[in-house]
């Protein structure tokens, strides 16, 4: 935290990760009390299994009622997307084909990570998905988006199927262009806890409130080792920080850079001389990273949390501008879609990088409207390479 905070700041954050542990076994606690459909998931997945064997056993028609029922759609059709895609893609399709979201009861492990991972987090996402038991052979299989995790296949190809249970076969579904329409009541679906953004409220020091927030994303840890995809660089992350930071100085007097993701050691090391706190100069500095000269003035907030559920909801009501580091990193891309309405959004080009994930993405397709794209030359300056149209 800036060093003109009036308390010692081991005490300080001592004090926040001590509320943050003990009110985030609250919120878990009570997430799984308040949501309007709740499912014991070990239970549901013996009940499950046994229903397959009945099924199975059965080869005459059996039409099952839902397990849970949590929508109010009129349509009866049903569509079903992997497990690992958007879960926001395939509410986004359906909404396109008029057909209800379903997760389909006989695949156990859907429900199991809806209900373990999803729900305490955004407990009125799940609200939007049937739970129906549907044998294999009541649905009708096809292809989309199946080449590529972040190119966009129009549904609507498939708007003449009138089997009642579509499943759409294909790879992630990572373009903002499946649900797009959908984007005021996604923010409601993926909202913060009021506890979740209370937390978030007391990482911010009264002192900075009236600064321009610039936020950038960073996405290391297993990008680092995965051989797929580029981690956030230390010389083009605080390049572009500093970028910025030089480029709205120009409207706003005062800049606070609020360092949100998951690698707090490569932060201190990254914005060292802008901490005010000459410990952090000497730490061991692996990146080959030398702090810039010149570097305009603004004060850094670095998260003592980097939880994913505080960076969310920090970013919905303080960050003004995200930047996403890591130009693949799908955390980073929705901490900047469900940031404030107001927040303007740049990426790193990822054409020049070696993330792999270049060959599987339109960038037109992942990236939204009005986003904007910042390269980096070999001497390490920054510029604007253009607006996403």
């Amino acid at each position: 935290m800036p060093s003109s905070s009036s308390f010692p700041q081991k005490i300080v954050v001592s004090c926040i990760i001590f509320s943050v542990l003990l009110n985030f076994y609250q919120y878990h606690h009570k997430s799984q009390i308040n949501v309007s459909c709740i499912l014991d998931a070990e239970n549901f997945e013996n009940f499950t299994k046994a229903q397959f064997e009945k099924l199975s056993q059965n080869k005459k028609a059996v039409t099952m009622v839902p397990i849970v029922q949590c929508d109010n759609n009129i349509t009866n059709r049903t569509l079903q997307l992997r497990l690992y895609a958007f879960p926001i893609g395939g509410l986004g399709i359906s909404s396109t084909l008029n057909r209800k979201a379903v997760i389909n009861a006989l695949e156990s492990k859907y429900a199991t990570t809806f209900v373990k991972s999803i729900q305490p987090i955004f407990p009125d996402l799940l609200d939007q998905f049937t739970f129906k038991i549907l044998p294999s052979n009541s649905t009708t299989v096809k292809k989309l988006n199946h080449a590529a995790c972040c190119k966009f296949d129009d549904p609507q190809k498939y708007g003449n199927v009138t089997d009642d249970h579509l499943y759409l076969h294909g790879n992630y579904f990572q373009s903002y262009k499946y649900f797009h329409h959908l984007r005021p009541m996604i923010r409601e679906w993926l909202k913060p806890t009021d506890l979740a953004s209370s937390l978030a409220n007391m990482l911010f020091p009264q002192a900075l409130r009236n600064s321009f927030v610039i936020c950038p994303h960073i996405r290391r840890g297993d990008f680092k080792t995965d051989g797929v995809h580029e981690p956030s660089d230390a010389t083009f992350t605080r390049a572009a920080t500093d970028f910025l930071a030089n480029f709205y100085h120009k409207s706003h007097k005062e800049i606070t850079v609020a360092v949100l993701g998951n690698d707090q050691q490569f932060a201190y090391i990254l914005y060292q001389d802008k901490l005010g706190n000459p410990s952090r100069l000497t730490i061991s500095n692996p990146y080959n990273f030398t702090v810039p000269s010149g570097s305009p003035d603004y004060s850094v907030l670095v998260s003592p949390s980097f939880t994913p559920e505080l960076d969310l909801a920090f970013s919905r009501s303080f960050c003004d501008v995200t930047l996403i580091t890591a130009p693949s990193s799908t955390f980073g891309w929705w901490l900047s879609y469900l940031a404030k309405p107001s927040a303007i959004t740049y990426y790193r080009d990822i054409n020049g990088t070696r993330d792999k994930v270049a060959t599987e993405m339109n960038e037109f397709d992942f990236n939204p409207t009005g986003w904007t794209k910042l390269g980096m030359s070999e001497n390490g300056s920054i510029n604007i390479m253009g607006v996403t149209p």
